[in-house]
């Protein structure tokens, strides 16, 4: 945009692996605080005042999990008017606060994401029954073989508890069944069963299945894990638990002491709390477990498409609309300066 035309700003404040030049197209200046590239290393969440002094005078933000999005942070920025954040979770982000002040928040839950996190979660139970945690490289050479405590377990026969029945819950278990499983599920709506697919409350799941996967969103603040002490104690002796949902959804501590004891068979994860984990984190010695980098979405195609979705959020919320991924529509009364 040219002249005395107003021209848009969006700051990026995380990596998006794919290029902006489309939301540029649109008349929208963007500013990058951070490579378009990731790094392939962890890095630091912004300093509150760095991420203000950068981010001053934009109208939107676009990022994922890179920031935590505050009340003071929103004071601090009169100018902001929407945040367009990377993925479907939104925890990193006030969204009351937002609300309050007239400020936009939009997701992006798109649809190549739930078939990669699926085939993700599904790895992650596969490698636990087959103990891939336990053979390796490292165990090959250093003269290990088939070592008779440590067979694998069969999927098929066995009872996989899916908690959480939304798009990935329900991709998973389709999978699973496609295995030979049986397959039990939990959820806080009242839903139609996939085929396939038995409904039951969440102490039936967690007392009948041999593995446990997570597909629910992260606890709000005040709320305790939704799997504790009492929880884990439930789940059958030996069960293996798979979480590629949120690091907050279970109690470290007593899931460090149930992998410990050996009540807990094994423990797979994609999330963290906090996230990344420190080196001194107990969840990254603890005995029988297969942990990834938060990558279960990390693809090409699922990038490209969330960060197309990021943009045309950012387009809309910009000129007034309001994207259906919008996650506090009744800010929309609210919003700050709107302009078309």
């Amino acid at each position: 945009m040219t002249g005395n035309v107003w021209a848009p700003s969006v700051f990026v404040y995380d990596p998006t692996d794919y290029p902006l030049g489309w939301l540029e197209d649109q008349g929208v200046k963007v500013t990058l605080g951070v490579p378009i590239a990731s790094p392939g290393r962890h890095r630091r969440k912004w300093d509150p005042e760095e991420l203000v002094a950068a981010a001053k005078g934009h109208e939107a933000l676009l990022g994922a999990s890179g920031a935590i999005i505050s009340a003071e942070i929103m004071d601090a920025l009169p100018e902001l008017r929407c945040i367009a954040k990377l993925g479907v979770g939104y925890e990193v982000i006030d969204i009351q606060a937002a609300t309050q002040r007239g400020i936009l928040v939009a997701t992006t839950p798109v649809h190549s994401e739930v078939g990669v996190v699926a085939e993700h979660a599904l790895a992650l139970i596969l490698g636990l029954c087959k103990q891939l945690h336990f053979y390796g490289p490292g165990y090959i050479a250093g003269g290990g073989w088939k070592d008779p405590r440590r067979m694998a377990r069969d999927v098929a026969g066995s009872t996989i508890g899916i908690v959480g029945l939304g798009t990935i819950g329900r991709a998973v278990a389709t999978r699973a069944a496609g295995l030979g499983a049986r397959i039990l599920a939990y959820d806080v709506r009242r839903l139609d069963p996939a085929q396939g697919v038995e409904i039951v409350d969440l102490e039936t799941l967690l007392r009948e299945s041999d593995v446990v996967s997570l597909h629910v969103p992260g606890r709000r603040p005040g709320e305790g894990p939704l799997l504790g002490e009492r929880e884990l104690q439930v789940m059958k002796s030996g069960a293996l638990l798979v979480n590629t949902a949120r690091g907050n959804l279970v109690d470290k501590g007593q899931l460090v002491a149930r992998l410990n004891d050996g009540r807990l068979g094994g423990y797979a994860a994609d999330v963290y709390l906090p996230e990344p984990p420190p080196p001194d984190d107990p969840i990254l010695s603890a005995p029988n477990v297969i942990l990834t980098p938060h990558s279960a979405a990390w693809s090409l195609d699922v990038r490209r498409d969330m960060t197309q979705m990021a943009m045309e959020n950012i387009l809309a919320m910009l000129t007034g609309g309001a994207p259906e991924s919008v996650v506090n529509p009744e800010a929309i009364s609210r919003m700050r300066g709107n302009r078309v």
